[in-house]
């Protein structure tokens, strides 16, 4: 083989490996809006926000759940409303602002909490929003009060 072929495919190979390099180190610089995250990064990020707003969800729930056992077999609808409310304070989100259906039957009464309010969780790129209404059950064994049942869709919202 020729020896000035041999240097020029040497000085080559070394250019190209350099260049290769150069390219890939200010890809990130280069992209609009700043270094570009890994792939999977961004879902991650919504997906871990997802988890906080279902614990933010699941609190609500439980906070009904135990509101609905504490409160009086007496005076039940008022008592239940009253100590929500309570807990409902932690999360800036206001009781007389949720409106409550009652259905008993067999023992049980199912409680279903309906709100306009939103649940925001704001990140550097997105927002995720979320409507925290419940539906929960409890033994119970007052007087019967038959209402009608709404359906509750309870899914969040990223926006972009």
């Amino acid at each position: 083989m020729n020896k000035r072929a041999l240097i020029f495919l040497y000085i080559c190979s070394f250019s190209f490996i350099i260049a290769v390099f150069v390219f890939y180190g200010s890809v990130g610089k280069q992209t609009p809006g700043g270094e570009s995250w890994y792939l999977g990064e961004k879902e991650i990020q919504v997906f871990e926000t997802y988890q906080q707003a279902e614990q933010e969800r699941y609190a609500i729930e439980l906070a009904a759940t135990l509101s609905a056992k504490q409160a009086s077999q007496d005076n039940f609808q008022a008592d239940f409303e009253k100590r929500f409310g309570q807990y409902l304070k932690e999360y800036s989100l206001e009781a007389e602002k949720y409106s409550f259906t009652y259905q008993t039957s067999e023992g049980t009464m199912t409680i279903v909490g309906t709100t306009e309010q939103v649940l925001e969780f704001k990140e550097e790129r997105y927002i995720y929003t979320l409507t925290p209404e419940f539906s929960i059950t409890i033994p119970y064994t007052g007087e019967s009060t038959e209402e009608d049942e709404s359906s509750t869709t309870t899914e969040g919202v990223v926006t972009f």
